[in-house]
């Protein structure tokens, strides 16, 4: 039996691909002997049963290319990944990208491949897994079940048709988009440049005009009044008050509710009183308030107006069968519906006609059932109105519309107050002047459907969704720069001072990093936020006008970048600390993940990148957007290189931190001017500085501004709590700083000599979701550092307590570090207290936190009893 030891949607970019993907984990057991080759007509069975994966190209390049995989012997997971693919494809969702990557661990394998919809992907993997092993084992498997359930899901999760096409709209003119809940509500653009729309309704919409397009009965008194015609009628609160009406308009009426949509409770041509009180208790059933109003004949059209301006008109027909004679309205309905054009939901032009209480309700009074036989070239219609989601259909006839109509379409649209309004009319001719065409404004829609105008049944489509977004951005968009930080040290800090020189010059920043969000300088919660959650919740952000996010490795493996393009990504430096989790198993592996930065960068943004790291220099030509490199030495050949061939670099010369591009250097400061840097002495401070620098030149920050924010950024507790704090407790000082990998610890080596003479005293723990070796590194590098080391148990995620904690005591002992100057402190919450009654006269104290506010507040709270004292 196959298991699905994990499954779940990246939703953004990723090691994999830059688009949305499932990413699923699968144990093939018993099948990792049995490739499909050895499986017994495997391949004719599962052919029989999707032969469109005949059209499946694979490695091979070409259509047929899997199914020589097939022939030729292919494992269970590359199987499974085809047959996820095909099944959204049949369901309506053409995606074709997916990988199958083996592990180290025997019979587990890594199945990617893209989706549209995140609840049809995520079941057509569970589907795929199921479908294979039927196949193997020779079972019979409903396929066209389960397409139909994918196809619901679909229809219940995906975009509808106005929505999508406002947000395509957006997309091709750089316009970024969210969707903010599991309907129709999205936000257009980043931060305080942003704009919502849900459907067709938008920012811009005024609330009084959607109340006052609900109510029927309201919008025709105050049109009727502005001399716009509509139909006579009014409102009735019973059956008798409804039967009077009918007597008094003398003709054939419509009865609805006043309020409602999409047709639901609506009757037309209403010609005796049975039908009457049939219709009146249909509409009441949805509002206790029913519209009688004359019917007028005609035809049915949908004038769109958008802004004020007619840009748009269709008519409209019901969903209808037309009889010959012979056949039942049952077997007519199935003859309409087997039209290629007609599908389910909105997967093709046309819907399908669905039978349901409206269908039967208008069927019986006229006296007809399913089983009726009408008369050859007899019209009977299925549905109240005209919608295509009810198996409508339309004609564009924008440029029939005269000059007069499309005034008066305008004037509706004022008078109701809305931005974006369906007017639905009858008329005879709408060619014709306001008056000769016997036009009547019967209903105005204050979140018009869109696909009339997008994909006519006969006509010219319409691009509906421009002047939306003409409307919502009239002087274009406003991009609000994004700038992601990655690396395995030095995120934070670089985030933090990024974020502090933008708003030293004026702007509202969004910060995401692993101690919280920031909103321009505010708190705005605490905890690790340096995935896609925090970027979410930045962008989202109606007041900021620029992004800095922290961009952790366990995000983009987990759940991808929590946005679709960057205009400045940063890749800091590669380590190894994280091999061996989320599957990253190699270097390669660990290059892939975060060259996901750089690689999600727009094509007019900018890539920084640490010439002095020799595993980031191996994503470079992954790197998008113009190139920024940034190194210590000056002479580092293949920063020369870059800037030979026209590129920009920030490096520091004689002291001075410079921007280089080839014919021009440009001084920001001196290294003794970068607070961060205690005077120059921290390297990785300094190579932290060189890429915030680097970032800031990215989104056109002046020099000016740069030095200034560069050189007021702080390694304080207020501004970098947690990254190189120095506190001066007279008798020792004690240095804060988060480093929890053995690179973060010999980059401590050369530095803290330089802060004490005196002996090196560090409190440490191991961080339990590393690999043992990594956690026995880490041990190993302590001991090359400090003259006495505290361990204690801050971080040990699914270990035991204290298994950490023995691990680091581990790789102190492999180095030869003393036994007696190794003290471990069981309890954690002890361990702060224990490391200050340590203390001797000229000792450096360094703490490595985990959860930084508890040992925080327990430092300052000593710092403050040592001033007052």
């Amino acid at each position: 039996m196959i298991e699905i030891k994990e499954l779940r949607a990246l939703r953004g970019p990723n090691r994999h691909t830059r688009h949305t993907a499932i990413f699923m984990v699968l144990d093939i057991g018993a099948y990792e002997e049995l490739p499909s080759d050895k499986i017994q007509g495997f391949s004719g069975r599962l052919l029989t049963l999707i032969p469109t994966l005949q059209e499946h190209e694979c490695s091979i390049g070409k259509p047929g290319g899997f199914i020589q995989r097939l022939e030729r012997g292919t494992w269970a997971g590359h199987i499974i990944e085809h047959i996820a693919i095909e099944l959204q494809c049949l369901s309506g969702m053409a995606v074709g990208y997916g990988k199958t990557l083996d592990t180290s661990q025997k019979g587990m394998y890594i199945v990617v491949f893209r989706y549209l919809v995140e609840s049809v992907g995520l079941q057509a993997a569970k589907e795929a897994v199921a479908l294979f092993e039927a196949v193997a084992q020779g079972k019979s498997f409903n396929i066209n079940q389960v397409i139909a359930d994918l196809k619901v899901l679909r229809e219940d999760h995906m975009l509808g048709p106005t929505t999508w096409s406002i947000v395509k709209e957006a997309q091709s003119r750089g316009i970024p988009f969210i969707r903010l809940n599991e309907d129709s509500h999205i936000q257009l653009g980043y931060g305080a440049y942003q704009k919502q729309i849900q459907a067709s309704i938008t920012s811009h919409t005024s609330a009084i005009a959607v109340e006052t397009a609900d109510e029927k009965t309201r919008v025709k008194t105050y049109l009727k009044r502005a001399g716009i015609p509509v139909p006579d009628g009014r409102v009735v609160f019973s059956e008798d008050e409804a039967l009077a009406a009918f007597k008094e308009l003398g003709t054939a009426v419509v009865v609805k509710p006043d309020v409602g949509n999409h047709g639901n409770g609506s009757t037309i041509d209403v010609k005796d009183p049975d039908q009457l009180k049939k219709a009146f208790h249909a509409a009441r059933a949805y509002h206790p308030d029913v519209i009688v109003e004359a019917y007028v004949s005609g035809g049915d059209f949908r004038l769109l107006v958008i802004n004020g301006k007619f840009v748009a008109a269709a008519k409209r027909e019901p969903a209808h069968i037309i009889g010959d004679g012979r056949s039942t309205i049952h077997d007519l309905i199935e003859t309409v519906n087997s039209d290629p054009l007609r599908g389910f939901g909105h997967e093709r032009v046309l819907t399908r006609i669905e039978v349901d209480d409206m269908t039967r309700r208008l069927l019986s009074l006229k006296g007809l059932s399913m089983e009726s036989v009408p008369e050859n070239r007899e019209k009977v219609y299925l549905k109240a109105t005209a919608n295509l989601s009810q198996g409508g259909t339309a004609t564009d006839v924008t440029d029939e519309v005269s000059p007069d109509i499309r005034f008066m379409a305008e004037r509706a649209a004022r008078i109701i107050g809305l931005d974006c309004v369906g007017i639905d009319v009858l008329a005879n001719d709408i060619s014709l002047p306001l008056e000769a065409s016997g036009l009547k404004v019967v209903e105005v829609n204050a979140a018009p459907g869109f696909r009339m105008h997008l994909e006519p049944t006969k006509g010219q489509s319409r691009n509906v969704a421009a002047p939306v977004v003409d409307m919502l951005f009239p002087m274009g968009y406003t991009q609000v720069p994004v700038l992601a930080v990655t690396g395995t040290n030095g995120k934070t800090t670089t985030c933090k001072l990024v974020a502090h020189t933008l708003k030293y010059s004026g702007k509202i920043v969004g910060l995401t990093c692993t101690t919280g969000i920031l909103l321009d300088g505010k708190p705005i919660v605490s905890g690790d936020y340096s995935g896609p959650e925090g970027a979410g919740i930045v962008v989202r952000e109606p007041s900021v006008d620029h992004i800095v996010l922290e961009v952790a490795r366990g995000g983009i493996a987990r759940r991808g970048l929590g946005v679709s393009e960057v205009d400045v990504g940063v890749v800091l430096n590669i380590g190894e600390d994280h091999l061996g989790n989320d599957w990253i198993e190699t270097r390669q592996d660990l290059c892939m993940v975060k060259s996901t930065v750089v690689e999600a960068v727009k094509e007019t943004g900018i890539s920084v990148l640490n010439a002095d790291d020799e595993m980031t220099m191996e994503i470079l030509d992954r790197a998008r957007g113009d190139v920024i490199l940034f190194s210590l030495d000056p002479e580092n050949q293949t920063m020369k290189t870059h800037i030979e061939n026209g590129g920009t670099a920030v490096t520091v010369v004689d002291r001075n931190v410079i921007i280089r591009e080839r014919e021009l250097d440009v001084i920001i400061c001196t290294l003794e001017e970068i607070p961060i840097t205690f005077g120059g002495m921290i390297d990785f401070n300094i190579s932290n500085t060189l890429a915030g620098i680097g970032a800031l030149h990215g989104v056109n920050i002046p020099v000016e501004q740069i030095r200034n924010g560069i050189m007021t950024f702080h390694p304080s507790p207020n501004q970098n709590p947690g990254r190189m704090n120095l506190f001066d407790f007279q008798k020792f000082k004690l240095l804060l700083d988060y480093g929890h990998n053995p690179e973060s610890v010999r980059a401590m080596a050369g530095l803290l000599p330089r802060l004490s003479p005196g002996r090196k005293v560090a409190l440490c723990h191991g961080t339990g979701n590393r690999t043992t070796a990594q956690i026995i590194d880490y041990g190993k590098a302590l001991a090359l550092v400090y003259d006495y080391i505290l361990l204690t148990d801050f971080d040990p995620r699914n270990r035991p307590a204290g298994e950490t904690t023995a691990l680091v005591y581990e790789g102190l002992m492999q180095a030869g570090f003393e036994k007696e100057h190794i003290e471990i402190v069981p309890d954690p919450d002890k361990a702060v207290d224990t490391i200050f009654s340590r203390a001797r006269q000229g000792d450096l104290l360094v703490i490595q936190p985990d959860d930084l506010e508890p040992v925080m507040s327990q430092i300052l709270e000593r710092f403050r009893e040592m001033v007052a004292g």
